[in-house]
C-alpha cells in the first residue's frame, strides 16, 4: 500500500473537517448534497463528453492501484537480482525465469532471456517498447487528471451563480434576513469545486508525472541489466554499471549481494523436477 499517498488523503480530509467542517457554525450546510452533485456529476459528465468511457476506467485502475496499493520498487534489490543473474554462465539461462525477481518488468526480461529467441538488438527495442507504453500510460493519466481538475471549480461557480439567481428571485419575498442563508448556499458549491480541484485532482496528476519520472528510471535499470546479463559481461562490471542508479550510501559491493551457495542448486533441482515431470 502506497502510505504516503493514503496519510496525505487522510491528513486532507482531517485538515478540511477540523478548520472548515466542524468550526462552521453550520456544518450541515458545507454538507449539503445539491452542491456535491452538481461538482461530482458535472465533472464526470465533462469526463465522459472529452474520454472514452474505457479511458475513465483505466484511470481508476490507476488510482486504485497506482495510487492506493502501489508498491515503490527497491533500485538496490533490483540492482542485486540483475546482479545475481549475471553470476549465470550463459548456457544456464533456462534458469532466469526462476531466479529472484521483484518488479514484473524484470520478470518479463528473465522470459525473454531464457527463451534465447531474441539477438540484442531485437531484445532491446522489444524491451524499450514496453518500457515506453507504461511511460505513455503514466503521461496519458496526468494529462487526463490535469484536464478533469479545471471542472469541478467551473461547475462549483456555477452552482453559485444557480444559487445567487434564485437569492434574488426571492429577495422581495424574504427580505434581508434571508441573503445570508441564501448566500451561504450559493457558495456550497463553489467549496467544493475547489476542493476536488485543489486537494484531489491537481495532487494525483503532479503525483502521476512524479511516478512517470520515478517509474522510467526503474526500467531503465532493468533493460540496461538484462541487456548486460545477455553479452555475459563480468558480475563485476555488472556491479560498477548498476551502482551508477543508486544513491551513494545505497551502492553495493559483491559482499551484501551474495546469493547463498545452495540458491542455484536448488533452482537447478528444480528445473530437473519439472523436466521430469514434463517427459
Amino acid at each position: 500500500m502506497n502510505l504516503s499517498s493514503m496519510i496525505g488523503f487522510l491528513a486532507a480530509g482531517l485538515t478540511l473537517w477540523i478548520t472548515v467542517i466542524a468550526d462552521s457554525p453550520n456544518p450541515h450546510a458545507l454538507l449539503e448534497l445539491k452542491g456535491m452533485l452538481l461538482v461530482i456529476g458535472g465533472t464526470f459528465s465533462a469526463g465522459l463528453i472529452i474520454f472514452p468511457f474505457s479511458k475513465l476506467v483505466e484511470l481508476n485502475k490507476f488510482l486504485f492501484w497506482g495510487v492506493l496499493l502501489k508498491r515503490t520498487p527497491n533500485l538496490r534489490q533490483l540492482a542485486k537480482e540483475i546482479i545475481a543473474a549475471a553470476s549465470l554462465d550463459k548456457k544456464e539461462h533456462y534458469l532466469l525465469p526462476i531466479c529472484p525477481s521483484s518488479h514484473p518488468f524484470l520478470t518479463e526480461g528473465f522470459k525473454l532471456l531464457s527463451e534465447n529467441t531474441l539477438g540484442e538488438h531485437d531484445l532491446q527495442e522489444v524491451l524499450n517498447r514496453r518500457s515506453q507504453y507504461f511511460k505513455q500510460r503514466y503521461v496519458n493519466d496526468a494529462k487526463m487528471l490535469s484536464i478533469l481538475a479545471k471542472f469541478p471549480s467551473s461547475f462549483g461557480m456555477l452552482g453559485s451563480t444557480v444559487g445567487l439567481i434564485d437569492m434574488m428571485s426571492n429577495l422581495g419575498k424574504n427580505g434581508h434576513d434571508g441573503i445570508g442563508p441564501a448566500m451561504a448556499m450559493a457558495l456550497v458549491a463553489t467549496f467544493w469545486g475547489l476542493v476536488f480541484t485543489y486537494m484531489i485532482f491537481m495532487p494525483l496528476s503532479d503525483y502521476a508525472i512524479r511516478l512517470n519520472g520515478e517509474d522510467g528510471i526503474i526500467r531503465q535499470l532493468i533493460v540496461e541489466g538484462i541487456l548486460m546479463v545477455k553479452r555475459g559481461e563480468d558480475p563485476k562490471i555488472v556491479l560498477d554499471k548498476v551502482n551508477g542508479f543508486l544513491a551513494l550510501e545505497e551502492r553495493l559491493n559483491f559482499r551484501n549481494v551474495r546469493i547463498p551457495d545452495n540458491y542455484w542448486q536448488e533452482a537447478k533441482e528444480e528445473i530437473s523436477k519439472l523436466k521430469r515431470k514434463a517427459g
